[in-house]
């Protein structure tokens, strides 16, 4: 992949040693743990969990990316490298997943590991996608996705990173935040009916119910007001969402 290329996708390479030893802390790995990673890049990251997990499963997507990385990474007996997008595998069981996220596939991430088994995350993403994980009922930056993860996950926010800790600097402030997961399930098609009912954000909740024959009163709010708790009750109501779209 040209480097233009991969830029476009908002991928940017860490140089900064700090910020990866802050990671590295961040996540807390011991020697009886199983880390997995979303995109290997140029390996920086890749060669430091090597030295702290069990085991680590690197994951990239792009052939000429991947190539490069087995050859930095060889020395490793404790890394499998595996060209794939690990966003399309699911029923995986690690411990830990840690990713320096392209922007372009952070909603990727967070809707694929509801699906997963494992005991945390460590994320580095842009601030503005972590501020709309963090949004509360009624904010403007409050979506499907801030009610799927705020569901799912307990979510803390770690520490920022400035722009000069990549090449080349994004135009964006990033941020690595903790996913832990939280004793909650959702059903296959859960993300597309949120996804539905926050087309319809702007209409009154208790209108929007009794079209699907629901009767849970919301008294004046609309979609975008529920609480995660209200719209997770009304997701799970919800079985003919696809029907009714056009």
């Amino acid at each position: 992949m040209k480097w233009s290329k991969r830029k476009s996708f908002g991928q940017h390479t860490l140089i900064d040693n700090r910020i990866l030893s802050r990671i590295i802390d961040a996540s807390q790995i011991t020697r009886e743990e199983i880390v997995y990673e979303a995109g290997t890049g140029s390996g920086v990251l890749t060669n430091q969990l090597c030295k702290s997990a069990k085991l680590v499963t690197s994951f990239e997507v792009d052939r000429e990316i991947y190539k490069k990385a087995c050859r930095l990474c060889y020395s490793h007996s404790n890394l499998k490298l595996i060209n794939a997008d690990i966003f399309k595998i699911y029923d995986l069981q690690f411990d830990i997943f840690i990713s320096n996220l392209p922007y372009s596939r952070s909603r990727d991430a967070l809707q694929w590991l509801p699906f997963q088994k494992f005991k945390r995350a460590i994320i580095m993403t842009q601030k503005e996608f972590v501020d709309k994980l963090q949004a509360k009922p009624g904010e403007k930056n409050y979506r499907a996705i801030t009610v799927l993860s705020q569901h799912c996950f307990n979510i803390e926010r770690l520490f920022n990173v400035r722009k000069e800790a990549f090449e080349p600097q994004p135009s964006v402030e990033s941020t690595v935040i903790r996913l832990i997961p939280r004793s909650a399930t959702i059903k296959k098609n859960t993300i597309s009916n949120l996804n539905f009912l926050f087309s319809q954000r702007n209409k009154k909740a208790s209108l929007l119910s009794k079209k699907f024959g629901i009767k849970i009163e919301y008294e004046d709010k609309k979609i975008d007001q529920l609480s995660v708790t209200e719209l997770m009750e009304l997701v799970g109501s919800i079985e003919i969402v696809p029907a009714c779209r056009r």
